[in-house]
């Protein structure tokens, strides 16, 4: 009861203000209110719902080694995590378009990754970089403040009550076609990065393969700009990201780490 008078107050309050104005001057809050309208069980069932939205659109990569093989990275990147942060079971899965170079988080700990991104990346290592990223995304709850901004408050609630399947239907169509969910603020991006690149240093793998992959994906942009339009649509550009990355890792003394963990990643690329 005391939760849903709070709710309610809130609620009117944020509402009157208009979604734009929540989306772009009290963006800080927001992620305090998706905290109050989304319980984890909540984001993660609407997680669930938005994944088998894209699934549905997508097509997955028909190969369980390769999906295995991701899925290993990803849970040892997520077990670097604070345990108060993972809020659920995180799931990564494998979409099978070789001419995409992206990958994308929902709520609820749902990560995609496109084929063409592992064909993309040198290393084990450099995957091991943007899957981290996304999970730290994950862990700061930046999914579920994107889909705030973008859906409205109240429609989200909706959403996560399983009230609106017509508006759910399109959003997942929507994140499916476009090959993300949309495009987070750039403070967003820079935690993710920090966060990411922790994660990936505790994890035991390279530190500088995070920058090494941004200056990669800035090069393909001039030599291959069909594979990374995905990329560019919702990631600031990556040469500066590199550089700031680059700085991370000096100032905060990350030791060398390593190319790969798992290893095998040349063969998991030829099963693509």
């Amino acid at each position: 009861m005391r939760r849903s008078i709070v709710f309610g107050a809130l609620l009117a309050l944020l509402l009157s203000t208009g979604c734009a104005t929540i989306a772009s001057v009290t963006e800080p809050a927001t992620r305090a209110v998706g905290d109050l309208l989304l319980s984890p069980e909540d984001e993660r069932r609407l997680g669930d719902e938005l994944a088998a939205q894209v699934q549905q659109k997508e097509k997955v990569l028909p190969d369980s080694q390769v999906q295995a093989y991701v899925d290993r990275i990803g849970q040892r990147l997520v077990a670097q995590a604070p345990r108060q942060e993972r809020r659920f079971a995180f799931r990564f899965t494998v979409l099978d378009d070789p001419n995409n170079v992206n990958a994308f988080a929902l709520p609820g700990g749902h990560i995609f990754v496109y084929s063409g991104l592992i064909k993309a990346a040198d290393s084990e290592a450099e995957l091991a970089a943007v899957l981290a990223h996304e999970v730290a995304h994950v862990t700061a709850g930046h999914p579920a403040d994107i889909l705030a901004a973008q859906v409205g408050l109240s429609t989200l609630q909706q959403l996560a009550l399983g009230r609106n399947p017509s508006t759910l239907a399109q959003l997942g169509s929507a994140i499916a076609s476009q090959g993300y969910l949309a495009a987070y603020t750039r403070d967003q991006e820079q935690e993710a990065d920090k966060r990411g690149l922790q994660f990936l240093a505790q994890a035991g793998y390279e530190p500088s393969a995070m920058a090494r992959f941004f200056q990669e994906l800035a090069d393909m942009r001039n030599t291959r700009p069909g594979l990374v339009s995905a990329f560019f649509s919702t990631h600031p550009a990556p040469g500066p990201r590199s550089e700031r990355v680059a700085s991370l890792i000096q100032s905060r003394g990350y030791g060398p780490g390593r190319q790969a963990i798992l290893g095998g990643f040349e063969r998991i690329q030829a099963r693509i």
